[in-house]
């Protein structure tokens, strides 16, 4: 063999090996803060707090089980600062001190090894959860189409709406608290309120692609859904300007009991059929030791939300806003 081709050889050998090394995943260090926060409901004080990159690592290193010390020898940071970072978390019910003074998170931090572990069974449950919508798909059309106040809202658009804000995100928290076996109401944090969180590594989507915020104004409840939060919630009147859906008490009540109907009847049996799947899910995460069931399972669900409104708007039965939607119904 000549010099020339053993040389071509070597060098194709060293783009190879190149590749290759280029294909694996950098590894991660064991703590560290490249992890995307997100609560449901959302809260937007508590993410002001997790934005702080110390804030994120500190509640990592306590599901690594590290202790004060150590955290603020690695962030090379004073104890004063160590204290005021751990005080804040506390005080908003994010991290806390067990009786025997070891430190915990007080939220689920899922690891990206976590996802892979679970993965199959999240792509099943949000099939099969996928097909119990689509089950109702011609009764929410029904009702879509009946309701004066959405007139002026495209139909992919409003049925958005009405499925994935509406019902898998608005009704169907309802009657999870009402029935208590999966989701209970959130637990409490700073400023009485209630809400879950996670902490979750790598792609951010795993914290939960979709964000749906409640407020009131003029005697409305004003709804908010997408990619992300508002800087500035829209109002009523800018609602109406926009040709948005707006729906009057009579309206609100008829959407409400449709959909109530159709999670009580149809999703809630689904996923208690599964609850003996989801135990074993939750055994898999490391966050199981120190989480109850129901945050385990508040952020599994929204992941299964995820996956199942991504299968119906693929099937262009849906079409997710660019920004945001805004909706007011009547509050009752």
């Amino acid at each position: 063999m000549g010099i020339g081709i053993r040389m071509k050889l070597c060098v194709l050998g060293l783009l190879a090996a190149s590749m290759v090394l280029a294909q694996k995943p950098v590894p991660r260090p064991k703590v560290h803060s490249d992890f995307a926060f997100a609560s449901f409901p959302v809260s937007r004080e508590a993410a002001l707090i997790l934005a702080k990159e110390k804030y994120r690592y500190m509640l990592v290193a306590f599901h690594e089980g590290w202790y004060f010390e150590k955290i603020g020898k690695e962030m090379k940071v004073t104890d004063e600062e160590v204290d005021k970072i751990f005080s804040d978390l506390d005080t908003e019910h994010l991290a806390t001190q067990t009786q025997d003074s070891d430190p915990r998170p007080n939220i689920p931090v899922i690891r990206e090894k976590d996802i892979q572990l679970i993965k199959t069974s999240l792509e099943k449950h949000s099939d099969g959860f996928a097909k119990v919508i689509a089950g109702s798909w011609s009764q929410i059309e029904t009702t879509a189409s009946s309701l004066n106040g959405a007139k002026g809202v495209p139909k992919e658009e409003l049925m958005y709406q009405l499925v994935t804000s509406g019902m898998l995100l608005g009704t169907m928290i309802d009657v999870f608290y009402e029935d208590k076996t999966l989701i209970p109401p959130g637990p409490r944090r700073g400023r009485g309120q209630r809400y879950y969180a996670w902490l979750v590594e790598g792609d951010p989507k795993y914290a939960g692609r979709i964000q749906r915020e409640e407020g009131q104004g003029d005697g409305y409840t004003i709804v908010t859904v997408g990619p992300t939060v508002p800087a500035i919630r829209p109002t009523l009147n800018e609602i109406r300007t926009g040709r948005g859906m707006v729906l009057d008490e009579a309206e609100s009540r008829r959407l409400r009991s449709v959909l109530t109907i159709i999670c009580r009847d149809k999703l809630l049996p689904y996923l208690k059929e599964n609850r003996n799947d989801f135990l074993k899910v939750a055994g898999q995460l490391r966050a199981g030791k120190y989480s109850s069931f129901g945050e385990f399972f508040a952020w599994y669900y929204i992941q299964i939300v995820n996956g199942a409104v991504d299968d119906i708007i693929e099937s262009k039965r849906m079409l997710p806003p660019a920004d945001l939607y805004a909706y007011a119904v009547k509050t009752l």
